[in-house]
């Protein structure tokens, strides 16, 4: 489970690295006069407070969530999904069931510590059994 973490982590950082380095351009830097380059996308001005700075970024968000991404997109997206789909399936089976034949041995070893802390506790309260009364 640690190494599909890992790996999972991995591939979102590389995939927000792909999205960033598609998403803007470097050029864009370049000859601006005010180095804002959120209103580089979209051609508004740069916002100058934290409410337009806000809406400026909803905005954003609602411009890139509208957006329908070509069927080739969708394609890779699909094979993606299922060539993911199919390495959890081949490499880890027993992801979601767990394997069963260590549930014997987990139950004789709870058997086995219950036992003897039911000794540690008649031990302890033989202590007190002959002991003077405060």
């Amino acid at each position: 489970m640690k190494y599909l973490a890992t790996f999972l982590l991995i591939m979102s950082f590389v995939g927000i690295g792909i999205f960033g380095s598609t998403l803007f351009d470097h050029a864009m830097m370049d000859g601006s006069d005010s180095g804002c380059v959120a209103s580089a996308l979209d051609g508004t001005a740069c916002p100058t407070s934290i409410m337009a700075m806000t809406l400026h970024h909803v905005s954003a968000l609602q411009a890139l969530t509208t957006t329908l991404p070509s069927s080739s997109n969708w394609l890779l997206l699909l094979a993606s999904l299922l060539l993911i789909s199919v390495s959890i399936f081949i490499f880890y089976k027993n992801l979601l069931l767990p394997k069963l034949e260590f549930l014997p041995q987990r139950l004789r070893d709870l058997t086995l510590h219950s036992l003897y802390s039911k000794q540690r506790i008649t031990s302890w309260l033989s202590l007190f059994e002959l002991s003077p009364a405060l």
